[in-house]
């Protein structure tokens, strides 16, 4: 049984496959491959950012504010966290940020689902996007006022001078001017032990602050970074003026390290010292885009996957072509073939139906018989066989005086189904009538007179079981030959239609002759379950018909033996 299982398990399609939820029309898929990204590490449960664009999603089947929007893990049934930044679908563009369970560098590619495509979709289930550590989010595509947290945790910008421009690297981003930057903090930076920011600049000025938090510092110096960490600092290598850089200072208990684009670019070794403040692009001049804190030291996987998704030449992501609903299933190719059957092949598939409606009337009708005659027989052999043991005590006159052979005989009601009670009844009747005409006995040609009426009632009572037979013959016989006519004149038709049409390719003669081979399929359909009911009809039939030979001789061994003189 568990072999049995086991096959069936590998032959059933996996459950990533299937469809999660039949009111969306379309999904894609979004492919994570850390090998491509050369991640150095397993990272779990990872925001990353997912681009979309006219080139890779089909915004005229979304909803205009992106609410149909679902991820699907590989699974086909989690749904993922997600948080939509932007999107717009008159310049089709968006930015969603989704929750990753998962991504490892020595594993195949890791697919997610995204779902869209229903229109009345309702609003998303609320699930945390980011963990306990994720401070605050500062995506900077606000349109006015102070940067606001979009981690959820309140953490908002609480001084800065900045102005916000609509095209950033993601959505929005904002434009300092190296005078003062943007300041936030709170006790809970204080009280955490580490420190991770990360963020996007595009510097148009050499030289200027990029973060402080106490004595850990981050300066633009000829356009070379310099991390320094009380008296000790490192220096980068330069950052190209004009370019967007992914920037992240990790700090913790054994020192303070730069990494530009998800690599280390600087350490130093001294211990990071908690600061309640912490004050961003002080001396930038040129845009920052996505700002992000954590109090904890974030691992070099997890900027670097952070620093792939959210650049625009990242490989860890990649969505594969819209699937629609229909295309997901697989075809139904017996509706195919249906749809190419001519008018000749419906005539003679109907007329193999309704073949086969007769044949399974006379199946049911007939089997419902001999199993009741089976019954009824079983019954009425105990009850003869009760009253046969007290027949030599009768003399001769008990037939005259409705002995115990009339009584059984008048017990048609509870015996009606019986073919050996008819028989009995006949037998009954004729003895009666030879016994009174012979002075109570019955002489031996007057017991072959019953044997006579005997014969004939069996063989009435055979023909009554035969009755109808017919039909299952006709439909074993002429089933697969009605079918076979269909296919011969379905070929003809389509080699006729190709010669007209000058097409003889493949595609345009398969869907005919499939087509045509169906009336053959029809007629086997017909002839198979009639052919297994004729066999097991005939087998009880001839079952019943010795059964009744069997009794016809026993009944006129016990009339001779009683009643002949």
């Amino acid at each position: 049984m568990k072999y049995l299982l086991l096959i069936l398990a590998c032959l059933l399609p996996a459950g990533a496959h299937a469809w999660w939820n039949d009111d969306w029309t379309l999904r894609k898929a979004i492919t994570l491959d850390a090998r491509a990204a050369q991640l150095p590490a397993e990272v779990q449960a990872l925001p990353l950012l997912l681009r979309l664009s006219s080139g890779n999603f089909d915004f005229l089947s979304a909803r205009e504010d992106g609410g149909d929007l679902r991820f699907v893990a590989d699974d086909g049934a989690t749904v993922l966290p997600h948080r939509i930044e932007r999107f717009d679908p008159i310049n089709e563009l968006a930015f969603v940020w989704v929750q990753v369970p998962r991504v490892a560098p020595g594993e195949a590619p890791l697919r997610l689902w995204l779902y869209y495509g229903n229109a009345q979709a309702p609003a998303p289930p609320a699930a945390a996007l980011h963990d306990a550590a994720q401070w605050a989010i500062y995506p900077l595509s606000d349109a006015a006022g102070l940067p606001q947290d979009a981690s959820g945790a309140g953490h908002h910008i609480r001084a800065g001078n900045l102005a916000y421009v609509a095209d950033g690297l993601i959505a929005g981003a904002a434009r300092l001017a190296a005078d003062g930057g943007l300041t936030t903090g709170g006790p809970a930076l204080l009280a955490a032990p580490a420190l991770t920011v990360s963020a996007w600049v595009r510097p148009e000025r050499a030289d200027g602050e990029l973060l402080a938090a106490g004595a850990l510092t981050l300066t633009l110096r000829e356009g070379v970074p310099v991390l320094a960490l009380g008296e000790q600092s490192a220096r980068g290598q330069a950052l190209a003026a004009g370019a967007w850089h992914h920037i992240a200072v990790v700090a913790d208990a054994s020192g303070a390290t730069l990494l530009v684009g998800g690599r280390e670019a600087a350490r130093v070794a001294a211990a990071y010292v908690p600061a309640e403040a912490l004050r961003i692009g002080a001396g930038l001049a040129g845009l920052i885009d996505e700002l992000q804190v954590s109090t904890t030291a974030r691992p070099t996987a997890w900027l670097l996957a952070q620093a792939d998704a959210q650049g625009i030449n990242g490989r860890l992501l990649a969505l594969g072509p819209d699937e629609s609903a229909q295309a997901a299933r697989p075809p139904s190719y017996f509706m195919i073939t249906l749809e190419n059957m001519t008018l000749e092949g419906w005539i003679v598939t109907v007329l193999c139906l309704l073949l086969l409606a007769l044949a399974a009337v006379v199946t049911v009708a007939k089997a419902v018989m001999v199993s009741l005659q089976a019954g009824t027989n079983r019954q009425f052999e105990e009850a003869f066989d009760e009253m046969a043991s007290t027949l030599h005590a009768l003399d001769a006159g008990a037939v005259d005086r409705g002995d115990r052979l009339g009584a059984l005989a008048a017990r048609r009601d509870d015996f009606e189904h019986s073919s050996l009670h008819r028989l009995f009844d006949t037998g009954v009747r004729e003895l009666r009538a030879r016994a009174a005409a012979n002075g109570g006995g019955v002489s031996p040609r007057g017991l072959d007179a019953v044997r006579a009426i005997l014969d004939t009632q069996l063989m009435r009572e055979r023909q009554r079981l035969e009755r109808g037979m017919v039909m299952l013959t006709l439909a074993i016989s002429g089933g697969p030959f009605l079918g076979l006519l269909g296919t011969v004149i379905g070929v003809m038709i389509t080699f006729a239609a190709v010669a007209v049409a000058g097409d003889i390719s493949i595609a345009a003669i398969a869907p005919g002759i499939a087509a045509s081979l169906l009336t053959t399929v029809a007629g086997l359909a017909v002839a198979i379950p009639a052919l297994f009911a004729y066999n097991y009809l005939q087998t009880r039939i001839k079952a019943l018909t010795a059964d009744m030979v069997v009794f016809s001789d026993e009944f006129v061994s016990r009339l001779a033996e009683n009643y002949a003189h």
